[in-house]
């Protein structure tokens, strides 16, 4: 059976500042064209990431690579609150639908609030997603450093610090080393 995973906007936003995009579809462990992104992302990402070259260049490789998300039923999107991103609502429509979707990555927490809060009150809901992974960008950022080392992920991240606060207060010239025998 096929795997499948959804990557939403933010998660590629915040890793292409850092030139990790490539580096994500290694540790995903699916065929690239088996990750599954929204199609308006093409377009939103390219902008916002006009004014950083190394970015949009890896985003460009990236999206060589991957597939667009098939259209959502709207009777399935109706079930979201309508207070979630459109493409967190649609992402999810397709997680509940489709069960070689077996993994989502997200870089959106309030998104992460609001599905825990719908799973308390949803059996089914929270069986389905009880099947799927759900990472984020800390979750993903452990990953890399396990991976490829703290001082390999700490150089790749320097560039895309001004991305996010996660990435400002754990990464830069200033952070946490780890030493022998820490975790």
């Amino acid at each position: 059976m096929r795997k499948v995973v959804l990557a939403d906007n933010d998660i590629i936003h915040k890793l292409a500042c850092c030139g990790l995009l490539q580096e994500l579809l290694q540790w995903l462990g699916v065929p690239p064209a088996e990750v599954w992104v929204l199609p308006s992302m093409r377009f939103m990402l390219r902008k916002k990431l006009k004014a950083d070259a190394a970015a949009l260049a890896d985003l460009e490789q990236f999206l060589l690579q991957v597939s667009d998300l098939p259209a959502a039923d709207i009777n399935m999107l109706a079930l979201f609150p309508l207070e979630m991103d459109v493409g967190e609502r649609q992402m999810l429509a397709i997680l509940v639908n489709t069960p070689e979707v077996e993994h989502m990555v997200t870089g959106d927490k309030r998104a992460l609030r609001l599905i825990g809060g719908m799973c308390a009150n949803d059996p089914a809901l929270n069986q389905r997603l009880n099947q799927a992974r759900v990472d984020c960008l800390e979750s993903i950022m452990l990953a890399f450093i396990e991976q490829l080392g703290f001082e390999a992920v700490n150089a790749k991240v320097l560039g895309g610090l001004k991305s996010d606060t996660v990435l400002q207060a754990d990464f830069g010239a200033r952070s946490w080393k780890p030493t022998a025998g820490s975790h």
